[in-house]
């Protein structure tokens, strides 16, 4: 008996939710100031709201580029094809496009990294500044340090289930 891929299972979960959501991001559309002026009647620092508004347009412009839409209807694409040949029980090619659709999430990883620290200059207080880099970089080595764990825990497994076929193969010729 075949044993079950609990953890690509587990894996294309995640990234299925993950993957709904960057596609809600990208189809939901970028604020504009007017749509923001709430904020700065809120009680916060009045040149504070408008580098936040500034900020945050920016940074859903970048995010509903088109190399980034691209990214993301890609990655939904992929784990798509990952989850029906999983369901078809064709292992070895949900694992070739589970890689593949990490590979992806790295590169988008760093694309929305480099689109952040653009619009972090936006920010003339230096502490709110630091603020944003450093959480935009903590986001980021965070997102591709997980990935990374992910793509080492599927190449894992191909490893070992080509082992495992060799092994049978040698016991039948035997």
């Amino acid at each position: 008996m075949q044993k079950k891929p609990i953890y690509l299972w587990v894996l294309l979960i995640l990234s299925a939710v993950l993957s709904a959501l960057s596609l809600f991001g990208v189809l939901s559309p970028v604020p504009t100031a007017d749509s923001m002026a709430g904020l700065e009647t809120s009680g916060v620092d009045a040149t504070y709201a408008q580098e936040l508004v500034a900020y945050t347009i920016k940074v859903t412009e970048h995010s509903h580029s088109i190399f980034n839409i691209i990214l993301v209807i890609l990655s939904a694409i992929l784990v798509t094809v990952a989850l029906v040949f999983l369901v078809r029980q064709n292992i070895q090619l949900a694992n070739y496009t589970y890689v593949a659709y990490v590979l992806v999430a790295i590169v988008g990883s760093i694309y929305n990294f480099m689109g952040v620290q653009d619009a972090v200059l936006l920010f003339t207080e230096p502490n709110v500044r630091f603020g944003a880099e450093l959480g935009a970089k903590g986001a980021t080595i965070l997102g591709i340090v997980i990935n990374v764990i992910f793509l080492g825990l599927v190449f894992y497994k191909i490893w070992q289930q080509q082992k495992e076929l060799t092994e049978s193969q040698e016991e039948e010729l035997v």
